[in-house]
């Protein structure tokens, strides 16, 4: 139910309606059962009472509830003949379903009641049934648009308690969405919300009008908007996963000819369940499971969530899906807290407050068992072990609470007993209410899942409970059934036949299929439908703030950088002199010119080369949910801007130091810190278009030994090679702008021959303007290889 009666959603401080009318009163049995459940972690304190018992409920109560601001004895509940009433005890504000608390009250199931800012579900399992048929007090809706309304009446829904329409959850903002109740049409806007507002699996960007069968999602909230009444469809905070059909076929690159990697997969996951994929080499299970989480949608069938279509309407459940890949997803050079608040940050709505974070992250630490890890560094000074690792990358997950949680087999490489661990802790956040599905190699500990799915070359062959498997196959072990399907007798087809006519499919696929299914409602595709600001200053500043600590965090790394100027400029002074004849001391300037500029070029690649592709597992998750490509590299230029120019200052500083050079300091400096900078978008670029730190530190070379020879100082360059220096080398245009800065008597020199001893092409600004025009086309090269690593359709 949404919370708060139908009457005061328009009308705040009406009676309600079950205190006033009889008739709406429930019968009640002599002794009933009153649970609250907490609405982030989903945790439960009950109690059983007679007619007439009374029991007061806080942190010290006889029902304990938890939270930062619940007192002792918050609130008193006393089950009457009528129904639970409730009554504040004066120890600190209450409010149900967003209604301040000020006499008592009856309580209905589903109520949401708000101690303090600690916010808890009521669920009454004995009057459960009987609040369909009773005349009682009916979930709350959107009442019909009144003919004769002579203003428009809102209603405002979001996480707040103060909300006409009050969702608990981190992922809806504090004020999410406003409906207009006009005269003759209902409305919707979304209030700027982080994980925005759909209808029909679009996300609003403006204020929108409502038609007949239209479905209103907020987070993992559904409503059916009947015309007259906006429908709770769905206000559970969970997912059901139905699979239908599903096939994925690709083009094989070696004969060209399709295959198909599943074919006719048919399951039904429900909320509360932990489903562990296994299945022979090969099978299909990565492809299965990323079939199910919109990674990589498949070719045919169809993947419901809640009844509605995952890839049309995939931006509505974004941010609703965990998914812990095998590779790590959390940086290692920096504290397990702020890594996690970073990850809060990025994910969670922007008008939560840094207290709510903090108490997320120690809930989630808590919850996967490293509460004492908060402050302590992932790497050094003393690394986490594996498991640790493994749960560190959960907890980034958890963080935004998801409602459906994938793993790619996180516990590939861990030893048997973290292993357990491990499989427990999954077994203990499907507990919770979340759908757990994952993937595993390793089946000692399989039997704490709730069901298995075996796959054998794309095919299911096996749904069911782990305890029955080696029944149905006839082995002693489970591990025994890979050589029985690999032995070759049976096709995999006929395997999948044998399941379809067990009676293992009849009870977990099909009659499950049968139960619950809502109608899918169509819409236009949503991974096409991605509505962002052109660019999330607020992304940026948090990224650029986690690259920052990243870079301080790992100081060795930092100190070889800032020592590199150093020990070139004092390379540079020791070598070359400036003696002789003028002229002689013009060619050694320029050569030095041409030093510093490599050296800046050099520097500006190195900084750069590894720095996304190190990460690239994080961004890929991040890119999943809401990253914005623009932020991110954003977040990556600010601070190599910084450490660009302060390499430039000590190189140029130090050589001029030891030096008495003739070159313009402040032009100087300028073209250092551009042909740096430039240089650092070019290694970014690579960087976005390599998958390994291997590939990118051997694609250094490959970048820096052109602008060596097309800088026009080692050899003079020919009418066509000069044309490639002039359109792609930093080194051509930088060199030429420091040579612009020399005195006029140093330019004005010339050979032999007539021609200019320090020839230039063109002025300083024109220069400068090139090398910045060549950065600007390494980023937008960088953009396009993060945008060709999107594996989301």
């Amino acid at each position: 139910m949404i919370p708060g009666p139908e009457t005061a959603l328009f009308r705040k401080g009406a009676p309600s309606p079950e205190n006033t009318n009889p008739t709406q009163v429930h019968l009640m049995s002599e002794r009933q059962t009153i649970e609250f459940r907490s609405s982030f972690t989903r945790e439960k304190s009950a109690r059983i009472l007679t007619i007439g018992q009374t029991c007061t409920v806080g942190t010290d109560g006889d029902i304990i509830l938890d939270g930062p601001d619940v007192c002792r004895e918050h609130i008193r509940v006393n089950l009457t003949a009528r129904g639970w009433s409730v009554s504040p005890t004066g120890a600190g504000s209450v409010s149900i379903n967003g209604q301040a608390l000020e006499s008592p009250i009856l309580l209905a199931n589903g109520d949401w009641v708000s101690l303090g800012t600690t916010l808890f579900q009521v669920h009454l399992p004995d009057q459960y049934t009987q609040a369909s048929s009773s005349p009682g007090r009916r979930a709350s809706s959107l009442p019909p648009p009144r003919r004769n309304r002579s203003q428009t009446d809102t209603l405002v829904i979001g996480r707040q308690a103060g909300c006409d329409l009050v969702l608990p959850s981190p992922l809806v903002s504090r004020e999410h969405a406003r409906l207009y109740c006009e005269a003759s049409r209902v409305s919707i806007e979304d209030l700027g919300s982080t994980n925005g507002t759909f209808v029909n699996g679009r996300r609003l960007d403006q204020r929108t009008a409502l038609r007949e069968g239209d479905r209103v999602t907020i987070a993992s909230f559904a409503f059916l908007f009947t015309g007259d009444e906006l429908k709770p469809i769905d206000l559970s905070g969970q997912i059901r996963v139905t699979v239908q059909n599903l096939c994925k076929e690709v083009i094989d690159l070696s004969t060209k000819a399709r295959k198909r990697l599943l074919d006719e997969i048919n399951l039904v996951m429900e909320p509360g369940e932990f489903v562990v994929i296994f299945g022979t080499s090969g099978s299909g299970k990565s492809t299965l499971l990323d079939a199910l989480n919109g990674r990589r949608p498949a070719s045919g069938g169809c993947v419901l969530y809640n009844g509605q279509d995952l890839y049309a309407s995939f931006d509505s459940f974004r941010a609703s899906i965990g998914y812990v890949p095998q590779q790590d997803i959390v940086h290692r050079k920096i504290k397990t807290g702020r890594a996690l608040a970073y990850t809060a940050k990025l994910r969670l709505p922007r008008d939560t407050e840094p207290t709510e974070i903090q108490s997320h992250i120690r809930r989630v630490l808590e919850k996967v068992g490293l509460a004492d890890k908060l402050d302590s560094p992932i790497d050094t000074p003393a690394p986490l072990s594996g498991g640790q690792l493994k749960r560190v990358s959960l907890a980034v997950e958890l963080v935004a609470n998801p409602n459906i949680l994938f793993l790619d087999e996180v516990t590939s490489g861990l030893d048997a007993g973290t292993d357990k661990r491990m499989m427990r802790l999954f077994a203990d956040l499907a507990a919770d209410g979340k759908t757990v599905i994952c993937v595993t190699h390793t089946l000692e500990n399989i039997d704490v899942c709730n069901l298995v799915v075996l796959l054998h070359k794309g095919r299911l062959v096996y749904f069911g409970p782990p305890a029955d498997a080696c029944g149905y196959f006839g082995v002693e072990r489970l591990t025994e059934v890979y050589e029985l399907l690999e032995d070759g007798g049976v096709t995999p087809r006929a395997w999948a036949e044998k399941y379809r006519a067990s009676p293992l499919y009849a009870r977990y696929v099909a009659n499950r299929m049968d139960i619950g299914d809502e109608v899918e409602i169509t819409s236009t595709p949503g991974l096409a439908n991605r509505i962002h600001t052109w660019f999330d200053w607020r992304q940026m500043v948090i990224l650029t703030q986690r690259y920052f600590d990243l870079v301080l965090s790992d100081r060795r790394n930092l100190l070889i950088l800032l020592l590199q100027a150093p020990l070139i400029a004092v390379l540079v002074g020791l070598v070359f002199k400036l003696e002789g004849s003028l002229p002689e001391q013009a060619r050694a300037e320029s050569t030095i010119a041409f030093m510093l500029v490599l050296s800046a070029i050099w520097f500006g690649t190195l900084n750069a080369a590894r720095e996304l592709v190190k990460e690239l597992p994080i961004y890929l998750r991040e890119r999943s949910v809401n990253l914005g490509i623009g932020p991110y590299l954003a977040s990556k230029l600010f601070p190599l801007a910084l450490l660009c120019l302060l390499q430039c200052l000590m190189l140029f500083g130090i050589a001029k130091a030891m030096l008495p050079l003739t070159l313009g300091v402040p032009g100087s400096l300028a073209t250092l810190f551009l042909a740096a900078f430039s240089a650092a978008c070019m290694g970014l670029a690579v960087s976005a278009f390599v998958d390994t730190n291997d590939k990118a530190v051997a694609m250094a070379p490959i970048l820096l030994v052109p602008q060596v020879v097309l800088s026009n100082a080692v050899v003079s360059l020919g009418e066509s090679s000069q044309w490639v220096a002039k359109a792609s080398m930093i080194s051509f245009w930088a060199l030429d702008a420091m040579k612009n800065t020399l005195p006029a008597n140093t330019l004005a020199l010339r050979d032999v021959t007539g021609n200019a001893l320090v020839p230039i092409i063109g002025g300083i600004g024109h220069d400068l303007g090139m090398v910045a025009l060549l950065g600007l086309a390494f980023v937008a090269i960088a953009m396009i290889g993060l945008k060709r690593k999107d594996r989301i359709r």
